[in-house]
C-alpha cells in the first residue's frame, strides 16, 4: 500500500524545496527567493487535511445515529445544473442534486410507512412547481392536509390557474375527469379491461376477458367513427341494453369498417322474438362479457358518476403534461379499496395515452422542464401493463417517481414486475426498513465494496526437558511468544441491512447510478391551520364537429326496451 498520495508528496517536496532555498549558497538567486513561499503552500495542504479529518463526522460503528461516508460528488453535482435536490449528506452537509437527464431514467423511493417518503415527495414537487414544471401527484389516501398544502404551494408560486384536484370522494370539490374519453378504440378497450382481474393462468376466465376486449374494441371503434363523445354511464348502458346497441349501430357511419365490425360482433347475439322480431339477446351477451358492464356501471353511479359522467372534462392528462400543469389525485383506498385500486389503474392507463401523444408531438412542444409523475404508495394500485410507461416515458420528457414500501410488494403484480422496476429506475432512494428480507434485498441492490479486514494472531509456548538417565534435578526449560498481523481483501455491503433498518426518520440512502449518498431530506415547514382548498372551476365545451351520445339521459327508455327483449 502507498504510504502517501501524490498531493502529500508534492506538499513534502514544496517544504523541502523551501528549506533548501534557505542555504547561503543560493543567496541572491531569484529562483531561490521564489521557492521560499513553497513551504507555506505545503503546510497549508497538511493543515487542510488535518482540519478535514477533524470536521469529518463519519461514524460507521454506532448502532443508531450513525453517519455513513458518502461518495464524492461528480463535477456536474458541484455546478449549478438543471435538476432536483434530494437533500444533504450527513458527513459533510453537501447538497445532493440529480440532473434532469438522469431523473428521466426514473427514481424509485422505497421504505416503510411514516419515515419520510411523502415529505421527500413534497420537497420535490415544490422545486418542480417553482421552476415552472408540471406534475401529477397520485396520493393513495384521502388527506385534506396534503391537498391544502398543494393548493397553498401553487398559490404562493402564482400558479393557481395550473392546479387541478381529482377527488371522487368529494365531487363538489373536485374537477371533472373522463378517463375513457381519450385515445383510440384499442386504448379505450385496454383501459376498461384493466377493471377486470387478470386471467393469465385461467383459460376459462381468459376467454371471457378476451371476449370483453373484442366487444369494447368494436363499440369504441363505432363511437370514434361517429365522432360521438361518451362517458362511463353511456358505456354501462350500451353493454346492458339491446336498443342502445341498435342505436349505436345506426349512428355508426354507413359503409365504414367500424360499423361493419360492430354488425359482425352483434350478429352472434341476434335472435328472433314474437313481439319485436330480430333482437339482440342482451342476456347472452352479458354471459359472454362476464359482468364487464356491471363493473363499468359502478363508475357511472354515485360520487364516481358526478366526477366521471361528463363530455367536456376539466382534466385532460395530455393537456396537463404538454402544458406543464399540475394535478393532485386523491384515491380513497381505505373506504373504497377496490374502486380506488381500479381508479388508479385507469389514471395510469390514461397517462400511457398522454405519453403516446407527447411522443408524437414535435420535440419543441414536449414538456420543459421534464414533467414529474409522483405515484405515492404505488403498490396499492399498480398493474403489470404500466411497465411500458417506465420504458418509454423518457422519450416524452417525463420522469417517474414511484414510491412504495418494499420491492416484494410489487412482486404481487407479477413475478418479474419488481425486477422490471429495479432495472428501469436509474436512481433509488432507500428509507428505513422494518423487515429483514426487504432490508437484505435493498442492501443487495446497493451492492458490495472491497475492504481490507485486519486480523491479529498471538501464540505462546512453554516447555521443560530433563535427561531420564541421570538422577540430577537439573532440567532444561524454554518458553516463547509471538504476535502476527495480516490483512486480507473482503467484500462487504456498502450499506448493511442492519444500517437500513436503523435509519432515522428523514434519513435515506440515495443511490444515483454507482454513487451512494447518506442524506437527510429537508422537510417543508407549512403554515399551520391552512384553509380548506376549493377547486378552481374551468369552462369547457365539446370540441367542434363532435356530438354527445346522451344515452344516460334516456336510460329509462333503454331499460324498458331491454325488458321487452327478454320476454320470449
Amino acid at each position: 500500500m502507498a504510504l502517501i498520495g501524490k498531493k502529500d508528496a508534492w506538499a513534502l517536496a514544496s517544504i523541502g524545496a523551501g528549506v533548501i532555498a534557505t542555504n547561503p549558497i543560493f543567496a541572491g538567486d531569484p529562483h531561490a527567493l521564489a521557492a521560499l513561499g513553497l513551504p507555506a503552500a505545503g503546510a497549508s495542504w497538511f493543515a487542510w487535511k488535518r482540519a478535514s479529518a477533524w470536521l469529518d463526522r463519519t461514524d460507521t460503528k454506532s448502532r443508531e445515529g450513525f453517519v455513513l461516508p458518502s461518495d464524492q460528488r461528480t463535477k456536474e453535482h458541484m455546478l449549478e445544473s438543471a435538476g432536483l435536490r434530494f437533500g444533504y449528506t450527513l458527513d459533510h452537509n453537501h447538497p445532493v442534486d440529480i440532473d434532469d437527464n438522469l431523473l428521466m431514467r426514473h427514481t424509485a423511493v422505497v421504505g416503510q410507512s411514516g419515515v419520510g417518503k411523502t415529505t421527500l415527495g413534497e420537497f420535490l414537487l415544490w422545486q418542480q412547481a417553482a421552476r415552472g414544471g408540471g406534475f401529477i401527484f397520485i396520493d393513495a389516501k384521502l388527506d385534506s392536509k396534503t391537498r391544502n398544502r398543494m393548493g397553498h404551494m401553487m398559490d404562493v408560486l402564482g400558479r393557481s390557474d395550473d392546479f387541478y384536484v381529482l377527488n371522487v370522494d368529494d365531487p363538489a370539490n373536485s374537477n371533472t375527469y373522463a378517463p375513457i374519453l381519450s385515445g383510440d378504440a384499442d386504448e379505450f378497450a385496454d383501459r376498461l379491461l384493466n377493471l377486470l382481474p387478470l386471467a393469465e393462468n385461467n383459460p376459462g376466465a381468459d376467454y371471457y376477458r378476451q371476449s370483453s376486449g373484442l366487444a369494447l374494441t368494436v363499440i369504441g371503434g363505432a363511437l370514434k367513427a361517429a365522432k360521438l363523445r361518451y362517458h362511463m354511464g353511456d358505456i354501462g348502458i350500451l353493454l346492458q341494453s339491446a336498443r342502445a346497441l341498435s342505436e349505436l349501430e345506426r349512428l355508426a357511419p354507413s359503409g365504414s369498417p367500424e360499423r361493419r365490425n360492430l354488425q359482425v360482433f352483434l350478429d352472434q347475439f341476434r335472435k328472433r322474438t314474437p313481439k319485436e322480431g330480430v333482437q339482440i339477446d342482451v342476456n347472452r351477451m352479458k354471459e359472454v362479457l362476464g359482468g364487464t358492464g356491471m363493473r363499468i356501471a359502478k363508475f357511472a353511479q354515485g360520487k364516481f358518476g358526478q366526477v366521471f359522467n361528463t363530455y367536456a372534462p376539466e382534466i385532460d392528462l395530455t393537456d396537463i403534461v404538454m402544458n406543464n400543469k399540475c394535478l393532485y389525485v386523491m384515491l380513497p383506498t381505505m373506504g373504497k379499496a377496490t374502486s380506488a385500486f381500479q381508479l388508479g389503474k385507469l389514471i395510469l392507463s390514461d397517462l400511457r395515452t398522454a405519453v403516446y401523444n407527447v411522443q408524437g408531438s414535435p420535440e419543441s412542444k414536449r414538456p420543459d422542464p421534464p414533467f414529474l409523475v409522483l405515484a405515492d404508495e404505488m403498490g396499492s394500485y399498480v398493474m403489470s401493463a404500466i411497465s411500458t410507461l417506465f420504458e418509454q416515458a423518457r422519450s416524452a420528457n417525463i420522469m417517474l417517481v414511484p414510491a412504495f414500501q418494499t420491492f416484494a410488494q410489487l412482486s404481487n403484480v407479477s413475478r418479474d414486475f419488481a425486477s422490471m422496476i429495479i432495472q428501469n429506475t436509474w436512481s433509488k432512494v432507500f428509507f428505513k426498513y422494518a423487515d429483514d428480507e426487504a432490508a437484505e434485498k435493498a442492501a443487495d441492490i446497493i451492492g458490495m465494496s472491497k475492504k481490507y479486514a485486519r486480523s491479529l494472531s498471538a501464540s505462546e509456548n512453554e516447555g521443560t526437558s530433563a535427561s531420564s538417565s541421570k538422577a540430577s534435578p537439573l532440567a532444561n526449560k524454554s518458553s516463547g511468544a509471538g504476535l502476527s498481523e495480516s490483512y486480507r481483501e473482503v467484500e462487504e455491503y456498502r450499506v448493511s441491512p442492519e444500517q437500513l433498518k436503523a435509519l432515522q426518520m428523514g434519513e435515506c440512502i440515495v443511490m444515483n447510478g454507482p454513487r451512494v449518498y447518506h442524506i437527510r431530506s429537508p422537510m417543508i415547514k407549512w403554515p399551520s391551520n391552512l384553509p380548506d382548498y376549493r377547486v378552481l372551476r374551468r369552462h369547457t365545451e365539446v370540441p367542434p364537429g363532435e356530438k354527445t351520445l346522451n344515452f344516460e339521459e334516456r336510460y329509462k327508455q333503454f331499460l324498458m326496451s331491454a325488458e321487452d327483449a327478454f320476454d320470449e
